[in-house]
This record gives C-alpha cells, sequence and structure tokens, in this order.
C-alpha cells in the first residue's frame, strides 16, 4: 500500500462492500450555470427558426485549410492520424465546406447548416479557446425563399445580390436578440470571400461578423457544384453582450406621415453613410428611414447611382403639422447634399 486510498479500499474489502448504504454522495455548494448557455440556446434557436440545420464537424483541419481560413498561430497534433486531421481546428469553415460538398455529391442541393463550436490557437506553451457560429447554404436555398416580387435593384440582371441579401437579413435577425447600439456594415472581409457578394458587421465598432459568397476560385478548387454562401460569428465576443429585453409599446393613435427623396449618389458613399447623415439631425418624430429602390445605367451618370429614400414621421402625443413635416424634410434634404448628393426631380 502507497496512498491513503489503497488502506481505505482494504478497510472497505474487509468490512463488506454490500454493507455500506447506499446512499449519495454528501454535497455542499451549488450548481453553476453556465454564463453563456442561455444565449447560445438564443442563438440556436434563431438559426433553427431561421431553416438552418445544426451540423457538427471534425475538430481537426489539415495545414493546407490552416492556410487558407486562419491567421492565428496553429497547434500541431503530436500522433495525427493523417495530414488532412494533423491541427486543431483554427477556423470552423473547413468542416463546414466539407459538409456541404459531401451533402452536394449525393443530391441534396438545397443546404442550409450551422455549427457553434470553438477553435483553438496556440498561446505561448498552452493554447487558447474561442467560441464561434459559423453558417453554410447554397445558393439555391436562399433563392428558394426570396420574395416573388420585383427586385429592390432593378438595374440587377442577376439573383446574386438578392441571395446575399437574403443571407444579410438571417445575419442580422441572429444579432438584434442582442443589446447593441448601432450595427454598420463594410466590405473589409477576408480573401476568401467574394469581392463582390461579402460584408462585414461591426456592432458599436466591434468586428463581430463577416458573410457572404465563397470565393469562385476557392469553390472550384473544392469542387463543389454551386454557389456556397457562408458566414461566421465571433460568439466569444457576441456573447460577452447581454440578451435583449423585449419592450412593449402601445400603437399610436395618430397617423404617419411619409416622405420620398430622390437622390443621386457616387459609388463611394454607402447607405450607412446615408443613415448616419440622416440620424445625425436628431429629428425626434422621425420613425423610420429606409432605401425603397436602387437603380443604375440608363441616364445616370456612370459611377453614380440613384437611390429612392421612404422616411416616416410619427408623434405619439399628437397629429403633426404639414410645416413641421417641411421643416424636417428640408433639413434632410440639406444633409443629404452636404453629403454629396444630389436631389433629382
Amino acid at each position: 500500500m502507497e496512498r491513503e486510498i489503497d488502506l481505505i479500499e482494504e478497510i472497505a474489502r474487509l468490512h463488506g462492500y454490500d454493507k455500506f448504504p447506499n446512499t449519495l454522495p454528501a454535497f455542499a455548494g451549488a450548481v453553476a450555470d453556465n454564463p453563456r448557455s442561455l444565449k447560445e440556446a438564443k442563438s440556436r434557436s434563431s438559426l433553427l427558426a431561421l431553416g438552418y440545420n445544426e451540423a457538427l464537424s471534425l475538430s481537426f483541419i489539415s495545414h493546407e485549410d490552416a492556410e487558407a481560413f486562419s491567421s492565428t498561430p496553429v497547434i500541431e497534433l503530436a500522433n495525427p492520424l493523417s495530414e488532412e486531421a494533423s491541427l486543431m481546428r483554427s477556423s470552423l469553415l473547413p468542416g463546414m465546406l466539407e459538409m456541404l460538398a459531401y451533402n452536394l455529391n449525393r443530391g441534396t442541393d438545397n443546404l442550409r447548416l450551422f455549427e457553434i463550436g470553438d477553435v483553438y490557437e496556440a498561446a505561448g506553451a498552452g493554447a487558447t479557446e474561442r467560441r464561434r457560429i459559423c453558417l453554410g447554404a447554397t445558393a439555391s436555398a436562399l433563392q428558394h425563399d426570396l420574395p416573388k416580387g420585383e427586385l429592390l435593384d432593378k438595374s440587377k440582371a442577376e439573383s446574386g445580390l438578392d441571395v446575399f441579401r437574403m443571407l444579410k437579413g438571417d445575419i442580422a435577425t441572429l444579432l438584434n436578440h442582442f443589446e447593441h447600439k448601432s450595427l454598420t456594415v463594410d466590405s473589409q472581409t477576408s480573401e476568401y470571400y467574394s469581392a463582390v457578394h461579402s460584408a462585414r458587421v461591426l456592432m458599436d465598432g466591434e468586428f463581430i461578423a463577416q458573410f457572404g459568397a465563397l470565393d469562385p476560385q476557392l469553390a472550384a478548387k473544392r469542387k463543389l457544384r454551386q454557389q456556397i454562401f457562408i458566414a461566421e460569428l465571433f460568439a466569444d465576443r457576441l456573447y460577452a453582450r447581454p440578451l435583449r429585453e423585449i419592450q412593449y409599446q402601445a400603437l399610436p393613435k395618430f397617423p404617419p406621415v411619409e416622405r420620398d427623396f430622390s437622390f443621386l449618389f457616387p459609388d463611394e458613399i454607402t447607405f450607412n453613410k446615408i443613415e448616419a447623415s440622416v440620424q445625425g439631425l436628431g429629428l425626434g418624430h422621425l420613425r423610420s428611414f429606409a432605401p425603397v429602390e436602387i437603380f443604375r445605367g440608363g441616364a445616370v451618370p456612370s459611377g453614380q447611382y440613384s437611390i429612392l429614400l421612404r422616411v416616416k414621421f410619427q408623434s405619439f402625443e399628437r397629429t403633426l403639422r404639414e410645416d413641421e413635416i417641411n421643416e424636417w424634410s428640408a433639413k434632410i434634404v440639406n444633409a443629404l447634399t452636404q453629403l454629396g448628393g444630389t436631389q433629382r426631380a
């Protein structure tokens, strides 16, 4: 006998194991909930409601995939099964693309998959785990849910832009479950995304997600038989925020007033800048501000686009006066003109 437990086991044997009463071991304290469990359950239920199926992939990837999809320090396995599984995964994308290709090669075309899991990166002598959410969908699956009405951008004959918008809507639905003041979008995505149909999402200025079409050359290299749309969300950053509390507000009794504004803008002026310019006016009765239609070509000069903007004013206390509406409309026109826009008749 070398340890205390060896003596205890010997006494128990001599006493007789069958003579000990059947009782549960004593426990002091309380069970601590995982702080992210509720938020992760909300994310999972939201994605399932959007039509995505949860999938699980291997936690190992190859050196080639690590070089293609991540730039963080990798963790080598001491005894890998193969070169294709020689590293701890530093991205969920390789596994997602493998699952999409597996299904496509077996005749399943309408695919919407998501995975919630950890990625790993070397940190000195140890390792760091980071939570990620990855989405993958085929173009045909996203097109299936497109509205049957007219396209928002009437100058686009292709459906890629509208499929991209469908994915953008899914990402916005997921992110809007968490508290934030602003969501902004730009085009600074990783190189494995399409340069045309991809976007990065900033939540209150923090990089929170990127999504879009997979780069066509990369898709061809992986022999994907259909255009693939992917998304990556930094769940660890997202879960650091509280879930949004649902608030109730009674419907206003007084009628809304809508006004349309048609403007020409240079291509470098994005809608984020237009919206920020109008929101910066601080108009207390402005209830919504949204694009209705975008048009390029025809009489619109090259390098510019025409956009139809619709605003809605509404008060919860009284009926708005015409002179107020005209004053606020003039402020909007002035702000958009200073931004570089030209109002169309």
